[in-house]
């Protein structure tokens, strides 16, 4: 009795539905536990931080938002953090002058880049700027990634405040945001790409700069505020 076979190696159709199904059930699966690792990661556990115990003793009533380190190989993270830090630190209570002034008085000083503001010390850029704290600050992550139908954002950031009179630190943070996407279907993946390629890094820093001066101690002008963003709130 003749039998026809297929070509050799086909698998029946419903083994080859069943295993597509399988795959498709894998990478949802495989979705939802990314997805699970990065609210865990960025939002529920905070910004890593320490202060001062006596930060109440030492508290400074004007910060200096100092030319932001780029630790990464994009050039863009720099100008986006700096602003935000500058108008979180007034929000806080503290006396902060604007960018441009004290970027003038830096390049007085031969200052014209970030990389060059440790060759003063805290102390030094105290006097030059007339405040009683500078903030440090470094971008230590900026970069998205896309690997056919998965792509990922991540914005990472460090700070540390410094006393200019006794050159102690007197808090430090560092938070990082990541977003990640996972295609499923023609449309998801045309979704991931588009995420991949046009999504703005802005919402980004603004998480991180947020989470991670939640943590510093209020300055003595805060006035208490009641807007807050979900799971940032203290």
């Amino acid at each position: 009795m003749n039998r026809h076979h297929g070509p050799m190696g086909a698998w029946p159709p419903e083994r080859s539905n069943r295993f597509v199904e399988m795959k498709r059930q894998i990478i949802l699966f495989l979705g939802m536990g990314l997805s699970l690792a990065c609210w865990v990661m960025g939002c529920a556990g905070g910004a890593h931080h320490s202060v001062v115990p006596d930060y109440q003793a030492k508290t400074p009533r004007s910060i200096a938002a100092l030319p932001v380190l780029n630790e990464t190989v994009s050039l863009k993270g720099a100008d986006i953090f700096r602003p935000l830090l500058q108008k979180k630190i007034s929000q806080k209570g503290y006396e902060s002058p604007g960018i441009s002034w004290i970027d003038e008085r830096l390049k007085e000083k031969e200052i014209h880049e970030a990389g060059q503001v440790n060759s003063l010390t805290p102390q030094e850029l105290g006097k030059v700027l007339g405040v009683d704290a500078v903030l440090y600050s470094a971008v230590t992550d900026f970069s998205t990634t896309y690997l056919l139908a998965y792509a990922s954002m991540t914005v990472g950031g460090r700070f540390w405040l410094v006393d200019t009179r006794s050159g102690e630190k007197l808090w430090e943070a560092d938070h990082q945001e990541k977003e990640t996407k996972l295609g499923l279907d023609t449309k998801s993946i045309q979704d991931t790409l588009s995420f991949a390629t046009l999504q703005s890094y802005q919402p980004f820093v603004e998480k991180v700069v947020e989470a991670s001066l939640l943590t510093l101690p209020n300055g003595p002008q805060y006035k208490p505020s009641a807007s807050g963003a979900g799971c940032l709130m203290p």
